[in-house]
């Protein structure tokens, strides 16, 4: 980021009591903020989430084409690339995974934050449930360039969002070092697990490689046998014997009662020495 450039224009005098908010999540302070690393990806990353802020409905997105008419984006950017600036921060911001975003027909792209709302959104975009902006419409599923990177960039268009050239890049090294069906799946439990972003797919597939694929479900397996092992080790006592231990041995032993109660009204034992 630029250092040391002088302050211009007149000095901000400071914010109006009682005037519109826009709420941001603390993670984007101790978490993103410290890795973003390019001005424009910051700039349009803040206004992207003040832009959906302002907007009601179901569609919480706004599409790029809407971004680049925006003068105060179009300001902010100016010191860092100007409107040429816009389609890198976007593609930037998408990798990262801060934003989501979905290829409009025409070369346009609609962006989302990457929160709750926003995964809910898109996934009800995909589906057909809300509609898109007037005039829009889904761009096509790309022919993918390469049998090795097919899958996880399918994946990656359908879980996560649009497949910039870097991420298409990231995707064909992911190949190279792991099986595919590995990249695929990981991209998959990012979806899963609400963490829409390559950075958490490589994050899992890491840690694939450091523990075993089925590293958690054969803890899991561990885990019982050593319950089960547990269990059967357990100093049950002198009276375990006497200990009523099913359903069957409780209806053996009332069953056995209701019919020495229905031989004798009384309740009371025929005297054996009658016969």
């Amino acid at each position: 980021m630029s250092q040391g450039r002088p302050v211009e224009g007149p000095a901000f005098e400071g914010f109006v009591a009682g005037g519109l908010a826009t709420t941001l999540p603390s993670q984007f302070f101790v978490e993103l903020l410290p890795e973003i690393d390019d001005e424009a990806e910051l700039r349009v990353t803040l206004y992207v989430m003040y832009a959906i802020g302002r907007q009601r409905g179901p569609l919480r997105a706004v599409r790029a084409s809407d971004l680049a008419v925006e003068a105060p984006l179009r300001r902010a950017l100016g010191a860092c690339g100007g409107d040429d600036a816009l389609a890198p921060a976007i593609e930037r911001a998408a990798a990262r995974g801060s934003l989501l975003t979905l290829a409009l027909d025409g070369g346009d792209t609609l962006c989302f934050v990457n929160d709750e709302a926003g995964r809910r959104s898109l996934d009800r975009v995909r589906s057909g449930a809300t509609p898109l902006p007037e005039g829009a419409t889904l761009a096509p599923r790309r022919a993918e360039a390469g049998r090795s990177v097919s899958g996880p960039a399918r994946a990656y268009e359908q879980e996560i969002g649009l497949l910039t050239p870097s991420t298409s890049e990231a995707l064909a090294e992911a190949c190279e070092r792991y099986p595919e069906e590995w990249v695929t799946d990981a991209l998959r439990e990012a979806a899963r697990n609400n963490a829409r972003s390559w950075a958490y797919a490589e994050a899992i597939l890491r840690r694939w490689e450091h523990e075993g694929r089925d590293e958690g479900s054969r803890s899991t397996r561990d885990a019982s046998a050593q319950g089960a092992a547990a269990n059967a080790a357990r100093d049950h006592g002198p009276y375990e014997h006497l200990i009523v231990r099913s359903e069957a041995d409780y209806q053996r032993i009332h069953g056995a009662r209701d019919r020495l109660r229905e031989g004798s009204p009384t309740g009371q034992q025929d005297d054996p020495k009658k016969d």
